[in-house]
């Protein structure tokens, strides 16, 4: 699937940043090396290390527990490769946000802002056509009762009309 199609992958919160960030096989100075994402190894470090359900994981990170399985398949998959065919691995990159931490750099700070000046403009939008679909919701309880008023009162049945 191209990089380009679907939604933009967001970011997911990871605990830290590995002080060692690369792994090479003994004796192999020059070796290819397959590369992880920060967010693929915390991935990982969840479910195999913690011991945590995939579903906790996922809310852990802040993410869905489809795009979680996705990061743990693929961080596992790049693993596997690398000791079976004797590769280093790297962890670099991804799409992250450090638990606890501010936005790093301002490109980021500076989208996160804008997302959430939309969102803000969407929750005013979404709450002023709640307070109209209220008050409509509420005038139509009250025709509804003028209405319906003197039709729900029982008649006194005359004996005149009986006769």
């Amino acid at each position: 699937m191209s990089p380009c199609r679907g939604r933009r992958r967001g970011r997911r919160w990871i605990s830290e940043v590995p002080q060692v960030r690369s792994f090479l096989p003994e004796g192999c100075p020059r070796v290819e090396a397959v590369s992880i994402t920060l967010e693929e190894l915390e991935a990982v470090r969840l479910v195999d290390l913690l011991d945590l359900d995939q579903e906790e994981a996922a809310f852990y990170m802040g993410i869905s527990r489809k795009a979680f399985w996705n990061d743990l398949m693929n961080a596992r998959r790049k693993i596997a490769a690398a000791l079976v065919y004797g590769m280093g691995l790297r962890i670099e990159g991804g799409s992250f946000a450090l638990r606890g931490e501010e936005a790093s750099t301002t490109a980021d700070s500076q989208e996160h802002h804008k997302e959430m000046a939309l969102m803000e403009r969407e929750i005013a939008l979404l709450g002023s056509r709640l307070e109209h679909l209220s008050s409509r919701v509420a005038s139509l309880k009250g025709e509804e009762m003028t209405d319906s008023g003197p039709a729900s009162k029982p008649r006194s049945v005359s004996k005149e009309a009986d006769q």
